[in-house]
């Protein structure tokens, strides 16, 4: 069996998978990429301060300038040179375009430090239009004439190639990782897929009998529904005291079991996805109202009074069936654990494009512990006293069960001072 809800749950997974998958994927390739450029860069830093020291040495010994005609006219080696404090230029290869004159712009940002570097990036000049961006390496050393220290150089290295080729790298390796991504995604369904069989199988199994053995209780419990009424309706026959009682308990407790039986059987459709499909228009102002008068006749015995407030005009895609038993479980859950003297409200009204059905009881209320496990199958707040009422556990699972097939929601709020509150939304019928 792989109903809905494993389907459901193996799409979660899935997505989980996925999203861990994700993240590490992208994980190793930002480590990657990071590891990388930084390996470049930084022995490009190497190089270019060892090419300051080198250039220096060759301009002490023969005079010859650190860079070329040719590097200076394309911008990709520039330099200067100039003494210690400043004031005197020696060399000036900046050149006379754009580079040399953004770079002259932004001096401040050279480096300060002797065998130091630092990256500068630059914009174009002002009025050129379209920006322009220029990204260059500056390192400094000092140069050393007769042992003494006549100046500082400046060397600048144009790094756009290494920006432009990790930009195009990067983007390789984010197309591989999709790639990558997308496998992963189907992997996780797969082994989502594969760890949830054996439960899926188990539950199916579960279902199945419980389903069959429903199934098989209706016609003998229906026998015996028969035979204690019978019995009772029998006015030839002697009864003593006790065989009466029994009688009559015989005829409570098979009742109660046809009821859960019947709640067995709607619980197993609603598992299975074979609940029926939305496609009747049903009139929720009348049946509110009409299930509203039958259980304020119920709610009189135990001098509870029930109070109805049903909007006009509420319609709804949906099985009136399941509808009408979602409203009977609710209100006959409210009554049940009503004290005497009480109240209860029972509200229908259009919110935006919802149904709002709710319930609101004066009762001993429900712990925020206990607010989500009441939805539960065979689970009770208070066992003892839900067993003298009758409960069988299984109401508010039907509840939910019907409120999902309606693509709804229920959930528990507190009636303060005192009580409790069952919220339904549902989406309505747009006209």
């Amino acid at each position: 069996m792989w109903s809905k809800i494993f389907e459901n749950l193996r799409r979660r997974m899935t997505c989980i998978y996925a999203g861990i998958f994700g993240v590490l994927i992208l994980l190793i390739v930002f480590v990657a990429y990071t590891f990388v450029w930084w390996e470049i860069i930084d022995h490009e830093r190497h190089e270019l301060v060892a090419t300051v020291y080198h250039e220096a040495e060759e301009w002490v010994d023969s005079g010859e300038e650190p860079c070329s005609a040719v590097s200076i006219h394309e911008g990709s080696m520039l330099a200067y040179f100039v003494t210690m404090d400043d004031k005197t230029e020696i060399l000036n290869q900046l050149g006379d375009g754009p580079q040399g004159r953004a770079l002259w712009r932004h001096r401040n940002d050279w480096p300060k430090k002797m065998d130091s570097t630092r990256i500068i990036r630059m914009h174009g000049e002002p009025g050129q239009g379209e920006t322009v961006r220029y990204r260059y390496l500056a390192a400094v050393a000092p140069v050393v004439k007769n042992g003494e220290t006549v100046g500082k150089l400046y060397m600048f290295e144009n790094i756009e190639f290494y920006y432009t080729a990790a930009f195009k790298t990067l983007y390789k390796l984010l197309c591989i990782a999709v790639l990558f991504f997308v496998g992963a995604c189907y992997f996780g369904y797969w082994l989502a897929g594969r760890n949830i069989k054996p439960i899926s199988e188990m539950y199916g199994r579960q279902m199945q009998f419980t389903a069959d053995a429903s199934h098989e209780m209706r016609t003998p419990l229906a026998v015996m529904a028969l035979a204690t009424q019978g019995l009772r309706e029998d006015e030839e026959s002697k009864y003593s005291a006790f065989a009466q009682e029994s009688i009559e308990m015989l005829q409570n407790e098979t009742k109660r079991m046809s009821r859960l039986t019947e709640h067995l059987m709607a619980l197993a459709r609603g598992d299975e996805g074979t609940m029926p499909e939305l496609k009747l228009a049903v009139d929720m102002t009348e049946l509110c109202q009409r299930v509203g008068k039958q259980l304020a006749l119920l709610a009189q015995e135990k001098d509870i009074t029930l109070h109805t407030q049903v909007d006009g005009n509420l319609q709804l895609l949906g099985d009136e069936a399941a509808l009408h038993r979602l409203l009977i479980i609710l209100l006959d859950n409210a009554i049940k654990y009503s004290p005497e003297h009480t109240r209860i409200d029972f509200i229908a009204s259009k919110t935006k494009n919802n149904l709002l059905l709710a319930v609101q009881d004066q009762g001993c209320g429900i712990s925020d512990e206990d607010k989500e496990k009441v939805f539960d199958r065979f689970f009770r707040v208070d066992k003892a006293r839900s067993r003298s009422q009758g409960g069988l556990g299984l109401g508010l699972s039907l509840a939910q069960a019907i409120v999902r097939q309606h693509h709804g929601s229920i959930k528990v709020l507190d009636n303060k001072p005192c009580g409790t509150i069952m919220q339904v939304l549902l989406p309505l019928k747009i006209a």
